[in-house]
């Protein structure tokens, strides 16, 4: 049976004690202000370079193209994570300026060898990982960074995230064994 509120539909699901989610946007630093560089500078260069070389249509038609290229272009430098549990899974996309999103994991909370703060104490458990996925909003934070560690195809990987005390509390519920918590979570 649907429940409204206000005329619109509630999912409960969303609402429950064993669903969150969370977004981060990834900070412009690194690889990533150079690639909006190098774009910009694609998106100038081209127009100059046919301005100065043809006629002045040519580079109001290149000019647009640069504008259809920058609409298709930049959200690729635009990126969020998020991660979503729900019901004892636990799933991380990459959001692409907003719009396009690209699943990067999905996988039990159960199947976790190791969710727990991302510190030397609990990071010297595991010393060959063959893969990490990042999805911090930045490669140097560290506030509330907890990691998890699973097993894909006999091999170690982990992924970084930004933890709330929500998911914290449900990563306790369905893996109690290997959840690590602490008291001083922000979000």
């Amino acid at each position: 049976m649907a429940t409204y509120h206000d005329g619109a539909e509630i999912d409960r699901s969303t609402h429950s004690i064993n669903y969150t989610e969370f977004t981060v946007k990834k900070k412009t630093e690194g690889m990533l202000i150079l690639a909006k560089i190098g774009l910009i500078l694609l998106y100038i260069g081209i127009v100059a370079v046919i301005w100065a070389l043809a006629s002045w249509w040519l580079g109001c038609i290149s000019l647009l193209l640069s504008i259809i290229t920058w609409y298709f272009t930049w959200p690729f430098v635009n990126i969020e994570y998020e991660y979503t549990t729900a019901s004892g899974d636990l799933q991380f996309t990459k959001i692409y300026g907003g719009k396009k999103r690209s699943p990067i994991l999905e996988k039990k909370i159960k199947e976790m060898e190791l969710i727990a703060p991302y510190t030397s104490e609990y990071t010297s458990k595991f010393p060959s990982i063959a893969k990490t996925y990042d999805c911090r909003k930045s490669v140097n934070q560290t506030e509330d960074v907890y990691f998890a560690v699973f097993d894909e195809k006999g091999e170690k990987h982990q992924i970084l995230f930004q933890c709330t005390n929500k998911a914290l509390k449900i990563f306790t519920k369905y893996n109690k064994e290997n959840t690590v918590t602490v008291d001083t979570l922000h979000y």
